[in-house]
Protein backbone atom coordinates (compact mmCIF):
# COMPACT_ATOMS: atom_id res chain seq x y z
CA UNK A 1 0.00 0.00 0.00
CA UNK A 2 1.36 3.40 -0.95
CA UNK A 3 0.79 6.54 1.15
CA UNK A 4 1.49 10.12 0.15
CA UNK A 5 2.35 12.02 3.31
CA UNK A 6 3.35 15.56 4.14
CA UNK A 7 5.77 15.95 7.04
CA UNK A 8 6.96 19.43 8.01
CA UNK A 9 5.81 20.76 4.63
CA UNK A 10 7.67 18.13 2.59
CA UNK A 11 5.78 15.56 0.56
CA UNK A 12 7.00 11.99 0.70
CA UNK A 13 5.80 8.63 -0.53
CA UNK A 14 5.84 5.65 1.80
CA UNK A 15 5.19 2.10 0.67
CA UNK A 16 4.17 -0.53 3.22
CA UNK A 17 4.02 -4.22 2.26
CA UNK A 18 3.05 -7.12 4.50
CA UNK A 19 5.53 -9.99 4.44
CA UNK A 20 3.71 -13.27 4.92
CA UNK A 21 0.94 -13.68 7.49
CA UNK A 22 2.93 -12.45 10.48
CA UNK A 23 3.39 -8.92 11.79
CA UNK A 24 6.41 -8.35 9.54
CA UNK A 25 6.37 -5.46 7.04
CA UNK A 26 8.69 -3.93 4.44
CA UNK A 27 8.61 -0.13 4.59
CA UNK A 28 10.17 1.94 1.81
CA UNK A 29 10.84 5.62 2.59
CA UNK A 30 13.14 7.86 0.55
CA UNK A 31 14.18 4.86 -1.50
CA UNK A 32 15.42 2.94 1.54
CA UNK A 33 13.70 -0.32 2.47
CA UNK A 34 13.52 -1.56 6.04
CA UNK A 35 11.86 -4.60 7.52
CA UNK A 36 10.03 -4.27 10.82
CA UNK A 37 8.06 -6.51 13.14
CA UNK A 38 5.01 -4.48 14.16
CA UNK A 39 2.33 -5.08 16.74
CA UNK A 40 -0.53 -2.84 17.82
CA UNK A 41 -0.43 -1.09 21.19
CA UNK A 42 -3.15 1.01 22.84
CA UNK A 43 -2.52 4.18 20.81
CA UNK A 44 -0.42 3.06 17.87
CA UNK A 45 2.34 0.60 17.05
CA UNK A 46 5.35 -1.02 18.62
CA UNK A 47 8.01 -1.79 16.01
CA UNK A 48 11.25 -3.76 16.06
CA UNK A 49 13.68 -3.21 13.18
CA UNK A 50 14.68 -6.67 11.92
CA UNK A 51 18.21 -5.69 10.78
CA UNK A 52 19.50 -4.45 14.15
CA UNK A 53 16.83 -5.18 16.78
CA UNK A 54 16.15 -1.50 17.57
CA UNK A 55 12.64 -0.92 18.90
CA UNK A 56 10.33 2.06 18.60
CA UNK A 57 6.86 2.82 19.91
CA UNK A 58 4.75 5.29 17.96
CA UNK A 59 1.36 6.70 18.93
CA UNK A 60 -0.81 7.84 16.02
CA UNK A 61 -3.84 10.04 16.60
CA UNK A 62 -6.17 10.95 13.72
CA UNK A 63 -7.32 14.51 13.29
CA UNK A 64 -9.52 16.01 10.61
CA UNK A 65 -8.89 16.16 6.88
CA UNK A 66 -6.20 13.49 6.82
CA UNK A 67 -4.11 15.12 9.57
CA UNK A 68 -2.45 12.78 12.07
CA UNK A 69 -0.35 13.45 15.13
CA UNK A 70 2.45 10.88 15.27
CA UNK A 71 4.24 10.77 18.61
CA UNK A 72 7.68 9.22 18.75
CA UNK A 73 10.03 9.23 21.73
CA UNK A 74 11.09 12.87 22.22
CA UNK A 75 9.37 14.01 19.00
CA UNK A 76 5.83 14.88 17.91
CA UNK A 77 5.20 15.13 14.16
CA UNK A 78 2.11 16.42 12.36
CA UNK A 79 1.48 14.35 9.26
CA UNK A 80 -1.07 14.71 6.46
CA UNK A 81 -1.82 11.35 4.86
CA UNK A 82 -3.12 11.50 1.27
CA UNK A 83 -4.31 15.05 1.89
CA UNK A 84 -5.61 15.49 -1.65
CA UNK A 85 -8.30 12.88 -0.99
CA UNK A 86 -9.68 14.97 1.85
CA UNK A 87 -10.10 18.30 0.07
CA UNK A 88 -11.93 17.19 -3.03
CA UNK A 89 -15.56 18.17 -2.66
CA UNK A 90 -16.43 16.70 0.72
CA UNK A 91 -18.05 18.93 3.28
CA UNK A 92 -16.63 19.05 6.78
CA UNK A 93 -13.03 18.28 5.95
CA UNK A 94 -9.95 20.42 5.50
CA UNK A 95 -10.56 23.17 3.00
CA UNK A 96 -14.19 22.14 2.59
CA UNK A 97 -17.09 24.52 3.01
CA UNK A 98 -19.06 24.79 6.23
CA UNK A 99 -18.36 24.37 9.87
CA UNK A 100 -15.26 22.56 11.13
CA UNK A 101 -15.47 20.95 14.58
CA UNK A 102 -12.10 20.30 16.22
CA UNK A 103 -12.35 17.53 18.83
CA UNK A 104 -9.94 15.96 21.30
CA UNK A 105 -8.22 12.99 19.62
CA UNK A 106 -7.54 11.33 23.00
CA UNK A 107 -8.19 11.96 26.68
CA UNK A 108 -6.00 14.63 28.23
CA UNK A 109 -5.76 18.00 29.98
CA UNK A 110 -6.03 21.37 28.26
CA UNK A 111 -2.75 23.22 28.86
CA UNK A 112 -3.37 26.29 26.69
CA UNK A 113 -6.20 27.74 24.63
CA UNK A 114 -4.59 29.73 21.80
CA UNK A 115 -7.73 31.29 20.27
CA UNK A 116 -10.99 32.95 21.29
CA UNK A 117 -14.35 33.37 19.52
CA UNK A 118 -14.07 35.87 16.68
CA UNK A 119 -10.38 35.16 15.97
CA UNK A 120 -9.37 34.75 12.33
CA UNK A 121 -7.23 31.61 11.94
CA UNK A 122 -5.06 30.24 9.13
CA UNK A 123 -5.03 26.62 7.97
CA UNK A 124 -2.93 24.58 10.44
CA UNK A 125 -2.65 27.44 12.95
CA UNK A 126 -2.48 26.25 16.55
CA UNK A 127 -5.81 26.29 18.42
CA UNK A 128 -5.40 24.30 21.63
CA UNK A 129 -2.55 22.51 23.41
CA UNK A 130 -3.62 19.28 25.14
CA UNK A 131 -1.37 17.17 27.34
CA UNK A 132 -1.86 13.44 26.78
CA UNK A 133 0.49 10.60 27.66
CA UNK A 134 2.86 13.17 29.24
CA UNK A 135 3.28 14.87 25.86
CA UNK A 136 2.05 18.24 24.67
CA UNK A 137 -0.09 18.03 21.53
CA UNK A 138 -0.93 21.19 19.61
CA UNK A 139 -4.21 20.77 17.74
CA UNK A 140 -4.40 22.90 14.62
CA UNK A 141 -7.05 24.46 12.40
CA UNK A 142 -8.29 22.12 9.65
CA UNK A 143 -8.94 25.17 7.45
CA UNK A 144 -8.70 28.94 7.46
CA UNK A 145 -11.72 30.66 8.95
CA UNK A 146 -13.21 32.40 11.96
CA UNK A 147 -13.45 30.78 15.39
CA UNK A 148 -17.15 30.73 16.31
CA UNK A 149 -16.94 28.68 19.51
CA UNK A 150 -14.35 27.67 22.09
CA UNK A 151 -15.98 24.93 24.16
CA UNK A 152 -13.17 24.38 26.70
CA UNK A 153 -10.92 26.34 29.03
CA UNK A 154 -7.37 26.00 30.28
CA UNK A 155 -6.81 23.36 32.95
CA UNK A 156 -9.85 21.15 32.32
CA UNK A 157 -9.70 17.45 31.51
CA UNK A 158 -11.22 16.30 28.23
CA UNK A 159 -12.25 12.88 26.98
CA UNK A 160 -11.58 11.62 23.46
CA UNK A 161 -14.08 13.13 21.02
CA UNK A 162 -14.89 16.16 23.21
CA UNK A 163 -15.63 19.31 21.19
CA UNK A 164 -12.86 21.88 21.62
CA UNK A 165 -13.23 24.56 18.92
CA UNK A 166 -15.61 25.34 16.05
CA UNK A 167 -14.41 27.19 12.93
CA UNK A 168 -16.65 28.64 10.18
Amino acid sequence: MKFDVEVAGRERSITVERIGETGRFRIVLNGQAREVEASPIDLGLSMVFVADGRSLDAAATPGSGGDWLVQLPHLDVSVVVDGRRHVLGRQGVAGGPGQQRVTAPMPGRVLRVLVKPGDQVAHRQGLVVVEAMKMENELTAPKAGIVTEVAISQGISVEAGRLLVVIE
